[in-house]
């Protein structure tokens, strides 16, 4: 009689910003202290924000940022965390193709799922762990935050190339933080922007990233670079000449001096020189959430009607497309990425 030894699957986590619970008021304010309490976020003294943020800024900017997640809450919940755990089957899909057993979850950097319990679980069962953060261009208030947060149940990790940290027991916990020119992830975006197109085509492409304030790229974040490295391999891959194209950067917060050009400001000026129909792509979104079903699919849309354009097309995230699975289980089988822009801090 013959016995096979059990083979420990390899543990996939994925993990995203996260969303508040509901689309109420309270639940809100309860998700934006988590979120805006976390100092790679709002770098201000703590004795000086932290009161302020619960008892002015949470209860001020709950209502209004409520009623925004209500145009876009589904049957399912969060849009976020809804396609997030489709993203989670497709890559278990994906990965059940190849000749290693593996393991996938997902974790949130605020709200729930958190980060700490399902990682938790998959270094308890496997036999070593990846973890993806869908944040394809390194910063300091995402990528950073949650490596943070992942240290906090594995120890400290250490950077062994640019886009890449291991760490815990035997390094068995892999950490890719930056893919922003993959060559999977950049076919992914073409095919989402060529699907689009197989429709109807505006005169403009807009590619819309996450704003973070100057400061912190002079500071030394790699985020401005990683975006416009993106921009130019999907730009290279779609056959784009510079002036069919623009690199913009969309939901501002606060008084500080962000990126620019604002995506709002781009889209104006567009529609005020006599361009009348754009499409909009926001590469550094891996799941559809409100800054782009909401501030650019209806929000943007209004915007730029209302300064004289006829047409936004919004082009949806990766989502749970197979294309964007196969891309990722790449990501995790591979035993080498390519290097990228900019190491942790």
């Amino acid at each position: 009689m013959s016995t096979s030894k059990r083979i420990a699957p390899s543990g996939v986590l994925l993990v995203n910003l996260g969303s508040p619970e509901s689309a109420d008021a309270n639940s809100v304010s309860r998700w934006l202290v988590e979120f805006l309490s976390d100092p790679l976020v709002v770098p201000l003294p703590r004795w000086f924000w932290l009161p302020l943020l619960k008892w002015v800024i949470a209860p001020r900017r709950s209502p209004p940022v409520a009623k925004l997640y209500q145009k876009i809450w589904t049957a399912n919940g969060s849009p976020l965390v809804a396609i997030s755990a489709d993203q989670v089957n497709a890559l278990q899909q994906e990965l059940n193709l190849r000749n290693r057993p593996f393991k996938v979850a997902m974790g949130m950097r605020t709200g729930t799922p958190d980060i700490a319990e399902p990682l938790a679980a998959l270094v308890n069962e496997c036999s070593k762990v990846t973890i993806l953060l869908l944040y394809p261009q390194y910063a300091t208030s995402t990528s950073l935050s949650a490596i943070r947060e992942i240290e906090k149940v594995v120890g400290p990790l250490q950077t062994v190339a640019t886009d890449q940290l291991t760490g815990g027991n035997q390094q068995q916990v892999h950490v890719i933080c930056s893919y922003a020119t993959d060559p999977g992830y950049i076919d992914a975006l073409s095919q989402s922007v060529t699907r689009q197109w197989q429709h109807k085509r505006g005169e403009h492409l807009l590619m819309s990233f996450h704003g973070v304030p100057e400061k912190t790229i002079k500071q030394g974040d790699p985020y401005q670079d990683q975006c416009i490295a993106t921009a130019t391999a999907l730009a290279r891959k779609l056959n784009l000449e510079s002036d069919e194209y623009t690199i913009c950067y969309q939901s501002r917060f606060g008084r500080a001096r962000w990126l620019e050009p604002a995506t709002d400001k781009v889209a104006v000026e567009l529609a005020q020189s006599g361009v009348r129909s754009i499409d909009v792509i926001c590469p550094g979104f891996s799941a559809d959430c409100l800054e782009t079903l909401e501030e650019i699919a209806l929000q943007l849309k209004q915007t730029f009607v209302n300064a004289g354009g006829s047409r936004l097309s919004y082009i949806p995230a990766l989502n749970s497309s197979p294309e964007w699975a196969r891309a990722m289980a790449n990501l995790i089988c591979s035993d080498t990425h390519s290097p990228q822009a900019g190491a942790t801090q």
